[in-house]
């Protein structure tokens, strides 16, 4: 009998976690301008835009079908395949636009940008609020940053803190909050508390990924989350 007690004891907080609702895998398709910028050169080298596509489901898609416009045309003329050129000095607002094939929906994303003397990239960071989502004691704030030598770099704040009582919690990267079968798995949580970061590869782009994701790996339980917008 004592066994049977010790077992029930040791179960039920796994349990506690799982929730009971139910769950859409359905998330808003995005597209992100993957390479924005701040200023283009007066009559310099052109550049060529790229986006990042991520389906009803979280899923990255290739090549997707993308419009290009350009808000002011007589300062930055962009072609049908996102090639941009500044032609007078000024500012432009960068448009891209997708219908997209699985339930015709108009998504779009922009970058404005300043004809100038010189060329110069966008340096991007996204930071926001890690959330429980479970009965496990999850909270802290997050940075996202490409870092030296262009190491993406996914920093944990002073306030971050994390349940020791869970097995198996890892964190991942993906597009979907229901699930991790696309996602990127960065590994086992040894830090429960206080600020820490981990360096990813170079093939992961700061676009790459919508969500931070806890979870429970032995039970398949999801535990935390973090949006990254």
């Amino acid at each position: 009998m004592k066994k049977v007690i010790l077992f029930v004891v040791w179960i039920l907080p796994i349990f506690s976690c799982v929730k009971t609702d139910f769950v859409n895998d359905r998330v808003d398709p995005k597209i992100f301008i993957s390479n924005p910028l701040l200023e283009l050169k007066k009559n310099g080298a052109s550049h060529q835009f790229q986006v990042n596509y991520f389906n009803y489901v979280g899923k990255e898609i290739e090549n997707p079908n993308v419009s290009w416009t350009s808000n002011n045309p007589s300062v930055l003329a962009i072609t049908e395949d996102g090639i941009a050129s500044g032609l007078e000095f000024g500012t432009a607002t960068v448009t891209a636009t997708l219908i997209t094939s699985e339930e015709d929906l108009t998504i779009t994303n922009k970058d404005d940008v300043m004809v100038s003397m010189s060329t110069l990239t966008e340096s991007i960071e996204f930071i926001g609020t890690i959330v429980s989502t479970s009965n496990y004691l999850l909270k802290g704030s997050y940075a996202l940053k490409v870092h030296e030598n262009n190491t993406l770099r996914l920093s944990l704040g002073n306030d971050y803190e994390a349940s020791t009582s869970l097995p198996g919690l890892y964190i991942y990267l993906g597009n979907n909050p229901t699930s991790i079968a696309d996602a990127y798995e960065i590994g086992p949580v040894t830090v429960f508390q206080g600020a820490h970061f981990y360096n990813l590869p170079s093939t992961i782009s700061i676009y790459d990924y919508s969500y931070i994701l806890y979870w429970c790996k032995p039970f398949g339980v999801k535990v935390g989350e973090g949006q990254i917008q």
